[in-house]
């Protein structure tokens, strides 16, 4: 279940460096039931909301 929960930040992660989706688009497309669930589970697995991830990203361009 771990393996699988990675996928799936990984996925987000891919997602949001793309920038073609907003946070709850991802979330939907993710299948995850509200965005605050995905915004939970994404801190919780990178140390970082999706925002501040994002800004993270830009920050490094």
């Amino acid at each position: 279940m771990e393996f699988y929960r990675n996928l799936i930040i990984e996925k987000a992660k891919k997602m949001i460096r793309e920038g073609y989706h907003n946070f709850t688009e991802i979330s939907d497309i993710l299948g995850y039931t509200s965005i605050h669930y995905f915004s939970r589970a994404f801190k919780k697995a990178t140390g970082m909301t999706p925002s501040e991830y994002a800004i993270s990203v830009k920050m490094k361009i």
